[in-house]
C-alpha cells in the first residue's frame, strides 16, 4: 500500500514534466511568450523560422516581439513577411501600422490598413489590446 502512495506521488510531481516535453516548439514558445518571457520565445521563435521559413505563427510573434521591444526595424521586416504569407490576416497589418505610427509616417500607416475593416478588427481583439480599440474610440 505504500509503494501504492509512492507511485501517485510520483505520477503527480512528474506529470508536468511529461506535459512540457510533449508540447510542439511553437506551444513552448507561445507558453514563454504568455509568461512575459519574451528574450526566450524569441529566440524560440527565431529557431522555428530558420527551421520553416513559412511557419506564419513564428513570424509574426517575431514581429510582435520586435513592436513590443521597440525593435522597429526588425518589427516592420518580420510584420511583411507574416504578411506576404497571409496577406488577408488583419493582425500584421495592424502591428505594421503601428511601427509606422511610432515613426510619424502616418501615410505608410493608413496604406498599410488598407482592406481591414477596423471596427469588426478591433471587436475580435479587444481582450487581447484593449487600448487599441479604445484609442480608435471603438
Amino acid at each position: 500500500m505504500k509503494s501504492a502512495g509512492i507511485c501517485v506521488a510520483l505520477l503527480v510531481v512528474l506529470a508536468p514534466c511529461a506535459n512540457a516535453a510533449e508540447q510542439t516548439p511553437i506551444e513552448s514558445a507561445d507558453r514563454l511568450f504568455q509568461k512575459g518571457e519574451f528574450a526566450q520565445a524569441g529566440e524560440q521563435y527565431a529557431r522555428i523560422a530558420a527551421d520553416r521559413p513559412d511557419d506564419y505563427s513564428a513570424i509574426l510573434q517575431l514581429g510582435r516581439i520586435a513592436l513590443l521591444s521597440n525593435r522597429l526595424d526588425d518589427a516592420e521586416s518580420w510584420l511583411k513577411k507574416a504578411i506576404g504569407l497571409r496577406g488577408g490576416e488583419a493582425d500584421p497589418k495592424i502591428m505594421l501600422a503601428e511601427v509606422y505610427y511610432r515613426r510619424d509616417d502616418f501615410e505608410k500607416a493608413v496604406a498599410s490598413l488598407d482592406g481591414i475593416d477596423v471596427s469588426t478588427s478591433c471587436e475580435a481583439s479587444k481582450a487581447r489590446r484593449p487600448t487599441n480599440c479604445s484609442a480608435m474610440g471603438k
